[in-house]
């Protein structure tokens, strides 16, 4: 068995080969007077963030992305919004030392940030990858700085806030244009020593963009490219924030992003609600065996793997429901922004369903695939009110995407603690919801295997869209 401390330096090391691969963005244009809130309809494309240049000219980007074939694909989508003359660019893998970084928040699609309440943690900057976007502050001197500047920003209000190593040059620095707070800011006192070399690092942008011309609302199309501005300039001395703003993150969060004076006030879904299909006991089912081996990984479940669900499996999953922390926090993402979307007691509204469409919904992070989930939505009716089994290749089908996004999260977990715990969230509650479909299709007459391949089928339609990256 593969000991804790090698565990731990195999997924350091994991870590620093996915920071030295080459990055990519894409240049948007150059503007005049432009703000963040000028790009909102972009957001679902990437992290928008812009280079301050002479004259009031802004240089807007949009980034990072893991290959080529993606910035491409973000470029091809600015060009048929209007922005003409949109181009990818590379950021050169860099031989440079990861250094210690703090890591406050992580924000999934279309979820804001409250930057005045996460710049009381000190300068921050983006960690962005294919539309995830995590917030981190730093960089320290040593990880025993890091460490003790961590305790502070923990007593800050961020509960889930932890330290990781991170390549300078692969950041966006965060300054006015992505906040929009331009008042004068009074800093804090937090244990945060920056090297020299790190405090005047470049951006990620290219130095050398090529001109472009666009047209945007009341601003003023340029064409030229002014030399770039060093990253220290773009961003602002960090302030204190209200504490009612403090963000609460990761297991904590209900809206880890969010503004307290935006988020709906919902009271979480009940995991008792009537008229859901009752879940007999037999036959065995591989869906229950999963959720069991979950909830025994999280504590919650200690009888045998058996795929019954029996009172002891019943017992752990209500216990689950209230007490797991990513569960509490999408079970009110899921009552405040999807309670009610489904029409009467379609299996969209189900508790477990509207908890891994929510879970699913941030895992997307803005890359979902708008053509798959009209063309999922076409077929939903069909499928979920089927009287009769697949056909041989449907079921096929629909095992295989099953174990490829499952196999493919698993390593996407491997690279962050949070990804981890939003792997936990959706694992209970999808194979809750693969349980509670065989189920019903179990009370229409289908045979076990029947009904396993229809529950998987009808997950496909209902997360295939949003967890389309993963393939």
């Amino acid at each position: 068995m593969t000991s804790r401390p090698t565990l731990i330096l195999l997924l350091v090391l994991l870590a620093c080969t996915v920071y030295a691969q080459e990055l990519y963005n894409v240049r948007v244009g150059t503007f005049q007077d432009a703000r963040s809130d000028d790009f909102t309809e972009l957001q679902e494309l990437g992290f928008v963030y812009g280079l301050p240049r002479e004259g009031q000219l802004v240089e807007v980007y949009i980034g990072n992305y893991s290959s080529q074939d993606k910035a491409t694909a973000v470029t091809e989508d600015l060009r048929k919004r209007g922005y003409r003359n949109a181009a990818p660019f590379s950021i050169p893998g860099t031989s440079e030392s990861p250094v210690p970084y703090i890591q406050i928040a992580l924000r999934g699609r279309n979820r804001a940030l409250n930057w005045a309440s996460l710049e009381r943690a000190g300068k921050l900057y983006i960690d962005a990858t294919d539309g995830t976007t995590k917030v981190v502050t730093g960089p320290y001197a040593s990880p025993a700085d890091a460490t003790q500047a961590l305790a502070d920003i923990r007593g800050l209000g961020f509960a889930d806030a932890f330290v990781k190593s991170l390549r300078p040059k692969s950041l966006i620095p965060v300054g006015v244009f992505e906040t929009g707070i331009k008042k004068p800011l009074i800093p804090i006192e937090l244990r945060q020593p920056q090297p020299d070399a790190q405090a005047d690092q470049d951006s990620t942008a290219p130095a050398t963009a090529p001109a472009n011309t666009q047209t945007m609302p009341a601003q003023v199309p340029v064409t030229s490219t002014p030399p770039p501005a060093p990253a220290s300039a773009t961003a602002p001395t960090p302030a204190p924030a209200p504490a009612e703003n403090t963000p609460l993150l990761g297991e904590e969060a209900v809206a880890a992003s969010q503004p307290p004076a935006t988020v709906p006030v919902a009271e979480p879904m009940r995991v008792d609600r009537p008229g859901l299909p009752t879940i007999q006991m037999r036959p065995k089912r591989h869906s229950t065996a999963e959720l069991q081996r979950v909830l025994k990984e999280k504590g919650f479940y200690d009888g045998a793997i058996d795929g019954l669900y029996g009172p002891g499996t019943t017992k752990a999953y209500e216990a689950a429901w209230t007490q797991l922390a990513p569960l509490r926090k999408y079970r009110i993402l899921a009552a405040a922004e999807g309670d009610g979307a489904a029409p009467g007691n379609a299996p969209a509204s189900w508790p477990e369903v509207a908890v891994a469409l929510a879970v699913a919904d941030d895992l997307a992070a803005g890359l979902g695939d708008a053509e798959v989930a009209q063309a999922m939505q076409r077929e939903r009716g069909a499928l979920l009110n089927a009287t009769a089994p697949l056909v041989a290749a449907t079921a096929a089908r629909a095992k295989t995407w099953e174990t490829t996004v499952w196999t493919n999260l698993d390593e996407w977990a491997t690279q962050d603690p949070l990804h981890a715990q939003l792997l936990s969230a959706l694992r209970v509650a999808y194979y809750q919801s693969q349980t509670r479909l065989e189920a019903m299709y179990a009370q229409r007459g289908m045979d076990a295997i029947a009904a396993r391949d229809l529950a998987t089928a009808s997950l496909q339609n209902l997360l295939g869209a949003q967890l389309d990256r993963f393939l």
